[in-house]
């Protein structure tokens, strides 16, 4: 398995890349009036619910040196607004959508995982290769 030495997000990057195509998929959800659900409450709370997803996701990637409890209180909204996403998309029948929030749940996942949350982890990968060398 390859080691992540720069302690890049992989998950935070993918959750970012599918909030982005879930917003888009929202967006045309929401304007586009072929599908029958354009410009109903349901469209609109999800795209708002995207839009808040796409910050978090932002925040997540590219913010360094959050406290613990904030990044933990982010993830957890996250999650929400995941599920939530998932939830409406579902009932509004945005097949699409419903996909891309699968695909978050799998990057969130991957996030909580495998990211390094602070320096600990990475200081803690960096001791092992030197114990092992």
């Amino acid at each position: 398995m390859a080691s992540n030495p720069q302690g890049t997000p992989y998950g935070a990057w993918l959750l970012l890349a599918s909030s982005i195509i879930a917003w888009i998929l929202a967006v045309v959800a929401t304007f586009n009036e072929g599908n029958g659900i354009a410009y109903t409450p349901g469209t609109y709370l999800v795209l708002f619910s995207t839009t808040l997803l796409v910050i978090g996701a932002l925040l997540l990637s590219f913010v360094r040196g959050m406290g613990r409890g904030l990044s933990g209180l982010l993830v957890f909204l996250i999650l929400l607004d995941l599920l939530g996403t998932a939830l409406a998309a579902y009932l509004l029948e945005a097949n699409g959508l419903l996909i891309m929030m699968g695909v978050g749940l799998v990057a969130w996942l991957i996030h909580l995982v495998a990211d390094p949350a602070s320096g600990k982890h990475h200081r803690t990968t960096q001791r092992k290769e030197a114990a092992t060398s």
